[in-house]
């Protein structure tokens, strides 16, 4: 086998060369976009050393060498097809200097050396959000719902597939409750360049902390410590995280967002758009270095035509730098919701999906009339077109819609909120056609959007 990766090789990723991603629950992936449903291993029965050059990891290195696409990276691949940034490039970009473990590899796909770099963990589905396109696996405080969801008869199988709780009657679940998986990681320390925190709410979780003490300790601050956060709190107990963040030398921040104002309220619920402003500006008070935030913005039906109110309201409360010249990648991203899938964007009547290109064919006037720089604008503008292409990747579906709307109705019922009422422009399921054109964006196509001529 020819152990050197062309550079058209669209499979290939380094994640299961040098990268863990693990879930509450046990299940164990070389990354986070890696299909949950087809998990590599489970660390409530397996050790990492045994997960590491199991058949299904060995399989995954030999086929990506060998530039097969393989079905768990799906997710990947879609992105790449719909001229959107993935999450394998990235790591291939930001870690190219680990391709050398690629020519260590047995032709089988075995590994010797278990050189964990990259971290990435849901340490515990601890959670106070309970955002609508979640579930129990990632929110313990979506335990109750979840229970009433899965025997809802309205709801069917519709509930049985979504909300059914594999964990029984459990609403927290961490994954130190089996086996000490803080014992299992405490060999890498020498080796790990990034931890990558999510959740749950990994800010509220005391194992993240420990991982963080365990690091000082070992004199590693130097290590990059990312996450995605939904910053409602910045304290744990007494420990207080901007204490933590100002000893560590490299750190990257992702907010999670869906929406501002009532409509990031009811996405969300848990959110306090008021105290969500107000971390923001302790953070950047806090002379924490990057100062920049980025934004994670999972875009699905509710929140699909916020998203330029989103970008507009944070040029206006000054939550990103829209006037400096931009550097990096990172201000705002926007990735797609792919499950429950009656909340994908992608099976939206057409008509629905024309009012986004009709928004985004003039917003590159809105920007600059909001004092947005070219840095900004030329960064903002390809991302929403992204978007606008995935809707469009895929026809109406009226049984995901209906389905999204019962959903919704069922869940309002549970938390006393009014879906109908806030989305006042979200079609009834009679209104619900596929009859209007939709256009294709590509890139070439960005630069024809200027100032005087928004037509395209």
């Amino acid at each position: 086998m020819n152990k050197k990766i062309d550079k058209d090789n669209k499979s290939f990723c380094l994640a299961p060369w040098m990268s863990i991603h693990t879930w509450p629950d046990g299940r164990t992936f070389p990354c986070c976009l890696w299909d949950s449903e087809k998990p590599i291993g489970n660390i409530n029965r397996n050790s990492l050393e045994e997960i590491w050059n199991n058949d299904k990891m060995k399989e995954a290195r030999v086929s990506m060498m060998k530039g097969e696409r393989i079905d768990a990276c799906e997710r990947c691949y879609h992105l790449e097809d719909t001229n959107y940034g993935s999450y394998r490039k990235d790591i291939n970009k930001r870690h190219a200097d680990k391709m050398k473990y690629v020519e260590h590899t047995k032709e089988d796909g075995t590994l010797d050396d278990m050189n964990l770099h990259l971290w990435d963990l849901r340490l515990s589905n601890f959670c106070n959000f309970k955002c609508r396109s979640c579930g129990a696996g990632l929110s313990s405080t979506w335990f109750s719902d979840t229970k009433k969801l899965a025997t809802n008869e309205r709801l069917g199988s519709i509930g049985n597939s979504y909300y059914n709780n594999p964990h029984g009657d459990k609403a927290l679940i961490t994954v130190n409750d089996k086996v000490s998986f803080l014992d299992m990681i405490s060999p890498h320390y020498d080796c790990v360049d990034e931890v990558y925190f999510a959740g749950g709410e990994p800010l509220m979780m005391p194992e993240h902390y420990t991982i963080l003490d365990k690091l000082i300790e070992l004199d590693r601050t130097d290590v990059m410590i990312r996450y995605s956060t939904n910053f409602s709190t910045l304290k744990f107990g007494k420990k207080n995280v901007l204490d933590y963040w100002k000893i560590f030398k490299n750190m990257q921040l992702w907010i999670s967002i869906d929406g501002v104002g009532e409509i990031g309220e009811y996405i969300r619920s848990g959110y306090d758009d008021k105290k969500f402003e107000e971390n923001i500006n302790t953070f950047k008070a806090s002379g924490i270095k990057p100062p920049d935030i980025g934004y994670m913005i999972t875009y699905g039906v509710m929140n699909y035509l916020h998203l330029f109110d989103m970008v507009i309201d944070f040029i206006r409360r000054d939550f990103v730098d829209y006037q400096k010249p931009f550097y990096g990648n990172k201000l705002m991203h926007f990735s797609p919701i792919s499950f429950p899938k009656y909340y994908d964007c992608m099976y939206m009547p057409d008509a629905f999906k024309k009012q986004f290109y009709d928004r985004l064919i003039n917003f590159h006037n809105e920007l600059v009339e909001e004092g947005a720089s070219e840095f900004f604008i030329n960064d903002i503008i390809p991302k929403l077109g992204s978007v606008y292409n995935r809707s469009i990747s895929s026809k109406f579906d009226y049984d995901q819609m209906l389905e999204c709307q019962v959903v919704n109705e069922e869940l309002d019922k549970l938390r006393k909120e009014k879906f109908n009422e806030i989305f006042s422009y979200f079609p009834t399921p009679e209104s619900f056609t596929n009859n209007t054109e939709t256009y294709k964006l590509t890139e070439h196509i960005y630069s024809k959007i200027t100032i005087k001529d928004s037509t395209i």
